[in-house]
């Protein structure tokens, strides 16, 4: 072969050689690209499905919020369990809870969410915290007639600090005033006015001020007078044989010693009890088969109970008249038309505060409490959830 010949067959070799080495990249590359193709895929797949568990963990703590609320028991501790659906499950489990107080307590929760080969736990710190009280006052049983005759009234459900004298920052409301039935709301609403006369209820609240409730029915009101006025802490003072009780610059506790103060008087007769002059007090009082009449200043900080045949709440006069806390007022009996259950004609302030029913709460035998859980309302609120690494 000639020069020119070899020359050629050189070039020829060279490109060839070329071409192969081209082809070898390009396959190389290829099996690159579809190695790194599916290693995508599968991150891809895996992150969704940790996307889609971390969800149903979530969705696990709120199933657990709602077995909390539904606990009557005190403290709660629910059953761990676990719930399947069609792509994959949560298993929740309760840590032992501690108590807070004799109205609340905490639990540690934890949500383990599945789906496929992917899961997520997460854990998060509950409180359930019970109120005495569903609103800043409760009207219960039977009542024929509502009178609210004076402007000097004011119903506020805002949690107020009883210190300060101004709403707790971030606190749930309760309603200004709950009733049992509509005839009592309605009643209520007709003595309001419709709408209501201006800076009666308090309306910096996105709850309703005035509502049924299922709360602390009249059995329940009935049955806690009963108890609390026949416990040993009870200090019992009876309505006089003619029937009226006057009382008169009366001191019944303090935010740092509150008293459980009860009053009875003789069922259907109606008793009434009279407070003259300066009364104030922290604690609980209760009122059996007696009308509470108010003239004189009073202040209070806790929970009122007015409870029994022929019963009401009467406040006359402008010397001031604060309650903190709550009122219940429970007509166990058929009035007439001429007997209101409330009958509002001086000032009055009536501010709900989970402080001072906190306080309260306190006085209340352990037993007796134990059987009031049930009737009354609670809070469920979140300190803190986190991811956990099995």
């Amino acid at each position: 072969m000639g020069f020119g010949g070899e020359r050629l067959y050189n070039q020829r070799g060279v490109v060839l050689i070329s071409s192969l080495a081209l082809l070898t990249v390009l396959v190389i590359v290829g099996i690159g690209t579809g190695v790194m193709l599916q290693n995508d895929y599968r991150v891809l797949a895996n992150l969704r499905g940790g996307t889609e568990a971390f969800y149903v963990s979530v969705a696990g703590l709120e199933w657990s919020k709602d077995e909390i609320a539904q606990t009557a028991s005190f403290p709660p501790a629910p059953v761990n369990q676990t719930k399947n659906f069609a792509s994959g499950e949560f298993s929740v489990s309760f840590l032992s809870p501690t108590v807070i107080g004799p109205l609340s307590a905490k639990l540690v929760v934890r949500s383990v969410g599945t789906i496929g080969s992917s899961s997520h736990v997460l854990q998060a710190q509950l409180t359930k915290s019970y109120d005495l009280a569903d609103a800043a006052i409760g009207v219960r049983g039977n009542a024929s007639r509502v009178n609210f005759s004076d402007n000097s009234l004011f119903i506020s459900g805002v949690d107020h600090d009883p210190g300060t004298r101004n709403p707790v920052p971030g606190a749930q409301a309760r309603r200004a005033v709950s009733t049992s039935d509509d005839t009592l709301r309605s009643l209520v609403t007709q003595a309001l006015g419709d709408p209501p006369q201006p800076g009666i209820l308090d309306d910096g609240s996105a709850v309703p001020p005035v509502g049924t409730s299922n709360f602390l029915p009249a059995t329940a009101i009935s049955q806690l007078a009963a108890d609390l006025c026949g416990s040993p802490g009870a200090s019992v003072t009876s309505v006089t044989n003619d029937g009226s009780l006057v009382l008169e610059d009366q001191a019944w506790g303090t935010q740092a010693s509150p008293q459980l103060r009860c009053i009875e008087g003789l069922p259907m007769s109606g008793d009434a009890v009279t407070l003259n002059g300066t009364t104030s007090g922290a604690g609980i009082l209760i009122i059996k088969d007696a009308d509470l009449i108010l003239t004189g200043s009073f202040h209070w900080e806790g929970l009122i109970i007015i409870t029994g045949g022929e019963v009401g709440l009467r406040v006359i006069g402008s010397s001031s008249k604060e309650i903190f806390g709550a009122m219940i007022v429970n007509e166990t009996a058929s009035p007439g038309t001429a007997t209101a259950i409330l009958d509002i004609q001086g000032n009055l302030r009536l501010l709900f505060s989970r402080q001072t029913l906190g306080r309260a709460a306190a006085l209340i035998p352990t037993s007796i409490l134990g059987n009031t859980y049930a009737a009354l309302p609670s809070v469920i609120s979140q300190q803190y959830w986190r991811t956990v690494t099995p």
